[in-house]
């Protein structure tokens, strides 16, 4: 933080202003421009104010102008909303989705498998798409905890410093001045930008951010009494030829463009008395958040080199200190969500689940004080579930003076069923290439009558490829707080695979082509104690075919019958690329077994035990991570043949230099240890792509009728360089095991 010599003020102790020194002294109106990145400005030219000693009576502002005037004329001083500039992760406020450690986990199963998320809504006459790419609830969450949720007000000019906010009516395309209200949804309103982020609804009219029509709203702040205005601009040089190198630079010109005419439509407002300050902040663009101290430098600096200016304007120690004195006054009679008790809460539920589950979820008490962390953290969790488009509250004070907390839940005005695709590649440029196509749509509001008051799920999933499979599961949650649930699942899958006798590297050329043909229908009962957890007790039938595809007349049928208890666990924060967390799969299955001999019309009985445990832990410190991963599957009983449900290794990172499940069996054991380095973050502020290095060490085994202790065990290594993409991870390697097998990898959108 720089400071300029306080002389000006000093001199005001015995100069007294010449031009208004026989009347009242005039009102200021500050007005700020919209610009995004480089509204940091405005709080440095605030800054520069109060060190000369300049009040100010009105405030306007547009976008990001409205945000720092808001805060502004809530009575924060300038080197409070300073501290915003390095402690709000600004790039957050344009993500909306909760970190995977925190959500579904049954939603993580499938959303890793169909990564292509584009969260379309769907039917069976049309498809909708959001109206933002992301819905705001992280950047509410910003507006709401920075301004300290100021209480509902019938009107702005009841705030320490009368305040006016400007948007734009996205449908009529006109100014909306915003003077009442709550002020957060206000700085919301007026700084939505088309596209980025959905209009916000106001009074029946759906607004966004009001650059295109006012960025710099002089009329507004002369409509309020304003004598003298001090107008900041901060808009950015146009850019040259040989910056417009893209069709979002050919955008932000075009916006620029727009945005700046607006802004001289009000500069031509101006008298001689105003004051027009224009930072430079040369080609700064709006996004540029890393920029803001810059900024703030700028405003700062152009402030004291317009102090001639400004000089009139500047009042005596004493005059200025009444000045604050009155504002301090009204400031400490704002009401602040931080500081009131709840007496009352209205839930407005405009979704499809019910009131009690809701409360349920979040949790909050009347006759309780909450800050606007815990709040937000409340609301969090109901976006854990990922139905809703915003979750919005604001307190306001009622008729007999208590104070109510109104929550307004919104579901996905898209939905309530949606459409996400799979697409996913592996290649070891030999002899194996897996590819798959596919899409999930989930319908999220299946009302079974009597059976449960919350709404029931039907998925249903598609892929073709080398692998095929059509699925369907019915999930029913019971209780308030969805603890218990039920699951129907059907099941087909033609799985291609390679049958070895004797599953081990020297006979790795040496296999059947065999192709599993299935039928499975699965029905459950669960308890989900927490969000990233569940516990199922349930039966499964399965019906199927396997072909020796080399040998079409070799083939048999055969059933299983069988009921499982299982358990699964999921922390990570990305399964493929964890930086922390858990995982855990577990389950024992008891199954009765019908097979029918190859070629043969004998049928084989058996009575089957299974074990399956898969585990994975991710740990970083720094840009370094190290996740330990570790299987177990074993069979009992079984009476020998061709595996039913054979478990396979092979392929990068499940025994490196091998193609993918080219090893397999009834029986798997296998461990590794990957470290990765974080070489770019790659922050695009909606969306990361972190690009990673890596090698891995690995060692398993595969085995049929001899014991673990006598199966071979296998070392394997690998090393490889992977992007996480919005299309899922892309990942290149080279993989070595032993007998000196190796193998490059290519993956593209596959789970690993």
């Amino acid at each position: 933080m720089r400071f300029k010599s306080l002389l000006l003020p000093a001199l005001c102790l015995f100069v007294s202003p010449l031009v208004f020194a026989e009347q009242a002294r005039p009102k200021i109106g500050l007005v700020l421009a919209g610009g995004g990145a480089k509204g940091a400005a405005h709080i440095g030219v605030l800054k520069a104010l109060e060190e000369m000693h300049i009040p100010i009576d009105y405030i306007t502002g547009t976008s990001m102008g409205a945000y720092v005037g808001g805060l502004y004329a809530s009575g924060m001083s300038a080197d409070e909303i300073a501290e915003f500039i390095g402690t709000v992760n600004w790039n957050s406020g344009f993500v909306d989705k909760v970190e995977r450690s925190e959500r579904e986990i049954r939603d993580k199963e499938y959303e890793d498998r169909y990564q292509i998320g584009t969260d379309i809504g769907f039917s069976f006459t049309e498809l909708k798409a959001p109206k933002g790419f992301v819905q705001g609830q992280n950047m509410a969450k910003i507006l709401r905890t920075t301004s300290g949720n100021v209480s509902y007000l019938q009107s702005f000019d009841d705030l320490p410093i009368p305040f006016r906010a400007v948007a734009t009516d996205i449908e009529k395309l006109e100014p909306v001045i915003l003077d009442k209200g709550n002020l957060a949804e206000a700085m919301m309103a007026s700084m939505s930008v088309p596209g980025a982020l959905p209009p916000v609804e106001y009074e029946g009219r759906l607004l966004v951010d009001g650059g295109s029509v006012n960025n710099m709203p002089v009329d507004v702040a002369r409509d309020m009494g304003a004598d003298i205005i001090i107008a900041v601009d901060i808009g950015s040089d146009y850019l040259e030829a040989e910056d417009i190198s893209s069709y979002l630079s050919v955008m932000g010109q075009l916006t620029n463009y727009i945005v700046k005419n607006s802004t001289k439509q009000q500069e031509a407002l101006l008298n001689n008395n105003d004051i027009f300050l224009a930072p430079n902040v040369g080609k700064m663009d709006t996004a540029e958040f890393d920029k803001m101290p810059f900024a703030y430098g700028k405003g700062y600096d152009i402030a004291y080199e317009q102090h001639l200016k400004l000089d009139k304007l500047v009042l005596s120690a004493s005059e200025y200190q009444a000045y604050l004195n009155e504002k301090e006054k009204k400031t400490s009679k704002l009401k602040r969500g931080n500081n009131l008790k709840i007496d009352h809460i209205t839930l407005n539920n405009n979704s499809s689940y019910s009131e009690r589950m809701l409360l349920e979820y979040l949790q909050i008490d009347e006759g309780e004080i909450y800050t606007s962390d815990q709040l937000e953290a409340k609301v969090r969790a109901l976006y854990t579930i990922d139905r809703f488009e915003r979750i919005d509250y604001f307190y306001q004070t009622t008729s007999d003076g208590e104070t109510e907390l109104v929550v307004d839940v919104n579901e996905k005005s898209w939905g309530p069923n949606y459409l996400d695709f799979r697409f996913a590649l592996e290649d070891d440029f030999y002899n194996e290439s897996k590819y798959s196509l596919g899409f999930s749509i989930n319908f999220t509001d299946i009302n079974i009558i009597g059976l449960s008051e919350n709404s029931s799920e039907l998925r249903t999933n598609f892929e073709l490829g080398t692998d095929k499979l059509m699925q369907a599961e019915l999930y029913t949650p019971f209780l308030s707080n969805q603890l218990l649930f039920s699951s129907l699942k059907g099941t087909y899958s033609v799985t291609q695979t390679q049958f070895r006798p004797t599953p081990t590297l020297d006979n790795i050329d040496n296999y059947l082509p065999t192709e599993y043909s299935e039928l499975e229908f699965e029905a459950s009962l669960g308890i989900q104690p927490a969000l990233w957890s569940d516990f199922r007790v349930g039966a499964r039938y399965t019906t199927g075919d396997l072909v020796l595809n080399i040998l079409p007349d070799y083939n048999s049928n055969y059933e299983r019958q069988g009921i499982f208890v299982q358990y699964r666990l999921d922390t990570l924060d990305n399964f493929t690329f964890p930086t922390k967390g858990f995982y855990l799969f577990s389950e024992y299955l008891y199954s009765e077994d019908t097979l029918g001999e190859i070629s043969s019309s004998d049928m084989i009985d058996d009575s089957v035990v299974e074990l399956t445990v898969n585990g994975r832990f991710a740990y970083t410190i720094k840009r370094h991570t190290l996740v330990v991963h570790g299987e177990y599957g074993v069979v009992e009983n079984k009476s020998g043949g061709i595996p039913l449900e054979p478990k396979s290794l092979g392929g990068f990172l499940h025994l490196s230099g091998i193609s993918k499940d080219s090893l397999s069996g009834e029986n798997l054991a296998f461990a590794s240890l990957v470290y990765r380095y974080r070489l770019m973050d790659n922050d695009f502020g909606l969306f990361q792509s972190p690009i990673y290095l890596g090698t891995s060490l690995e060692q398993g085994s595969v085995w049929n009728d001899e014991h673990f202790s006598d199966a071979p065990m296998y070392t394997a290594g690998s090393i490889f360089a992977g992007i996480d993409s919005p299309l899922g991870p892309i990942i290149l390697a080279y993989g070595r095991t032993e007998q000196n097998h190796e193998s490059v990898y290519l993956s593209i959108g596959a789970t690993l």
